[in-house]
């Protein structure tokens, strides 16, 4: 279901994308935004990221796999606002942000002890298949500032409030031909974080890094790590 959302998006982007791009440039202007109105001063826009989330401040234990941990926000709507004659925008936008921690290798797992915090696990050697991640879903809040730089380049800066609604470890393993999944819910994470995001944007298309210097989880609840995120934002 996840997948199938995701490709549903990113279609319906591209095809708005393009039309909002071929407009734009008829005005002499380029942009990376997905416009859904327009007037002198606001733009009301909807906007796209993919990225990779790269394990930082990991405890020794711990390995995380890049292309297992992913970060995927849909900024639904972004108000922004432009002074007359300026090349600055302030923005401000609301939105849903999904992210997955992937263990890097098939041996270990995330579990949840008797104590109801998170720590490692070992997957017993007749498993196969063995994935393990941790996963947290939820609202977020971008607050933007935006210096353009001629008609075709851009660079945004601000933070990002997530409210986190949701977090599970999400498990799964073969033994011969039975699939076993495990889903643990109360894993203690943090309800409340703050990101710092750039973006730079060339030609309407946008590479983003943003910074997560609050751990995920909740102190004495489980592995105390940080991120960074690089990818694609639209």
């Amino acid at each position: 279901m996840k997948k199938i959302f995701l490709f549903a998006l990113l279609a319906f982007s591209s095809t708005a994308f393009a039309q909002t791009t071929e407009d734009e440039e008829k005005e002499g202007k380029c942009s990376s935004l997905l416009v859904l109105s327009k007037d002198e001063t606001s733009t009301l826009s909807m906007h796209l990221a993919v990225g990779v989330n790269l394990a930082t401040n990991v405890p020794a234990d711990y390995k995380f796999a890049p292309f297992k941990s992913w970060d995927i926000s849909w900024t639904v709507f972004e108000y922004g606002y432009t002074p007359k004659g300026a090349s600055q925008t302030y923005s401000v936008g609301l939105g849903l942000t999904w992210r997955n921690y992937g263990l890097k290798d098939n041996y270990t797992m995330f579990v949840k002890n008797d104590q109801n915090n998170v720590e490692l696990g070992t997957f017993d050697d007749d498993m196969e298949s063995r994935y393990s991640r941790l996963r947290t879903w939820g609202i977020s809040l971008p607050l933007l500032f935006t210096q353009r730089i001629g008609k075709n380049f851009s660079f945004s800066l601000g933070p990002v409030m997530n409210l986190n609604l949701f977090g599970r470890i999400n498990t799964g393993y073969k033994i011969g031909d039975d699939k076993t999944s495990i889903s643990t819910k109360n894993i203690g994470y943090r309800p409340f974080t703050v990101d710092v995001m750039g973006v730079f944007n060339i030609y309407g298309v946008g590479v983003y890094c943003k910074y997560s210097p609050m751990s995920v989880m909740k102190k004495d609840r489980g592995p105390q790590f940080k991120s960074v995120t690089v990818g694609l934002y639209l």
